[in-house]
């Protein structure tokens, strides 16, 4: 447990995935959605550079009065700034102009998640932009041409609630598998690392229970890789030439005690006799099987 404390206390997002392939990852996300898209820390601090930036953030770099009424709002309170944030994990900089927040978390525990820092999409206009006309207060407000800032508003993509959902859902499942995948390699190397290989010269685990605890991560990390339900992991003896398996995911207790497969036989047996791996399924049955 102590070993865990200490990894959560020290992990940051970029210790998961480099500046570089994070910064790529969010602009391919805003590429694809036509959005804006900035990463920023557990405590608001700005990690990535803003992908697909409209002409609006551009502009008010340029404007003091747009930036002190407008860009204040461009985090919410509890990261530093001034919007407020809903039940929908979004938050307005502008009335109609939306920011959606995207947490990025890791899960430490099967009761623990572990936020690492958030990612803010927008802006935005949900379900329906708003007329010409009702913007020019907003323009008074911020001493802005009207006919200027509503060219601006027009370049925003406009979400329903089902569009915005789906986007926010998509995102969320590929970056959480990406990142709960990056955790979990890095908890087996500091596992393997601190408990595993004490002497400089041993190559592999050597006690039993360190070799299963090895085999179980092992497993864990590859049962999430492929999206699957079941699985195992058999050694080969090289003095009985046969396989036995070592570790298992959803599988009887029987099978996994009694199941001894020799080298070539089965689709087991011959997977390690041609050190190939086989893809087996209702549409794809590899020749050699």
């Amino acid at each position: 447990m102590a070993e865990k404390q200490d990894l959560n206390n020290k992990i940051s997002l970029t210790d998961l995935i480099g500046l570089n392939e994070l910064q790529e990852m969010q602009d391919s996300f805003s590429e694809v959605a036509s959005v804006a898209i900035r990463i920023v820390d557990s405590k608001g601090n700005k990690i990535t550079a803003m992908s697909s930036p409209p002409s609006l953030c551009s502009e008010a770099l340029g404007n003091a009065v747009i930036k002190e009424k407008v860009c204040g709002s461009c985090r919410p309170t509890f990261l530093g700034g001034e919007g407020i944030v809903d039940d929908d994990l979004s938050f307005e900089c502008l009335p109609s102009l939306k920011h959606y927040l995207l947490p990025l978390k890791v899960l430490a525990s099967s009761h623990t998640s572990l936020i690492l820092g958030y990612m803010v999409i927008g802006p935005v206009i949900f379900m329906k932009r708003k007329t010409q006309e009702e913007f020019k207060e907003i323009a008074e407000t911020l001493g802005v041409d009207l006919y200027q800032l509503w060219s601006l508003i027009l370049e925003l993509r406009v979400f329903s609630y089902r569009g915005i959902r789906s986007l926010l859902d998509m995102i969320d499942n590929l970056i959480s598998r990406i990142l709960n995948l990056a955790y979990a390699k890095q908890a087996m190397q500091k596992k393997i690392s601190g408990r595993i290989f004490k002497k400089p010269a041993q190559k592999f685990p050597q006690e039993p229970k360190q070799l299963d605890e090895f085999l179980e991560l092992f497993l864990d990390l590859i049962i999430d890789v492929t999206n699957g339900n079941m699985g195992s992991v058999m050694l080969f003896d090289p003095r009985k030439r046969e396989l036995v398996i070592k570790a298992s995911h959803g599988l009887p207790a029987e099978i996994v005690r009694k199941t001894v497969v020799k080298l070539g036989e089965g689709v087991s047996g011959l997977v390690a006799a041609t050190k190939k791996s086989f893809l087996i399924n209702e549409g794809s049955v590899d020749k050699v099987i």
